[in-house]
């Protein structure tokens, strides 16, 4: 028969294993955190910096990366590039840059959503791949 303390010991290794690979996977390939600027009303746009630390969480460095604000809406509108960038395998970047963006859509965030933010590069077959940024 299986003590209860086996039974406890077994449950254990297992929560613990699943904790730790749950935390060395990353959610998704890139994540990040940002912050605004102070804004600028511009009619019924806003002019904002938005600082963004992003993490390359694949296995591969990039370069020469673009990140593009989109609309939440509508992803193929977009607010302005980041261009030009480079971001090492596992680390975070800081990036900073101005957008021009619709008054609503800044106070979405003002109330909790987050901007739509990706990131551009090509493979190393040289074919474009995009990918979004989750926060």
């Amino acid at each position: 028969m299986i003590s209860a303390r086996s039974i406890f010991l077994s449950v254990l290794v297992v929560v613990a294993s699943l904790a730790m690979v749950a935390y060395a996977a990353p959610a998704g390939n890139f994540t990040g955190h940002y912050s605004f600027g102070s804004p600028v009303a511009a009619g019924d746009d806003v002019q904002v910096t938005i600082s963004l630390d992003v993490t390359n969480n694949n296995s591969f460095d990039i370069r020469n990366a673009a990140i593009a604000l989109h609309d939440p809406r509508a992803a193929r509108v977009t607010y302005g590039n980041l261009n030009g960038l480079a971001l090492p395998a596992g680390a975070a970047t800081r990036v900073s840059g101005s957008f021009k963006v619709p008054r609503a859509l800044f106070e979405s965030w003002q109330k909790g959503s987050s901007p739509a933010m990706s990131v551009s590069f090509s493979d190393a077959q040289s074919r474009p791949v995009q990918m979004f940024i989750e926060f």
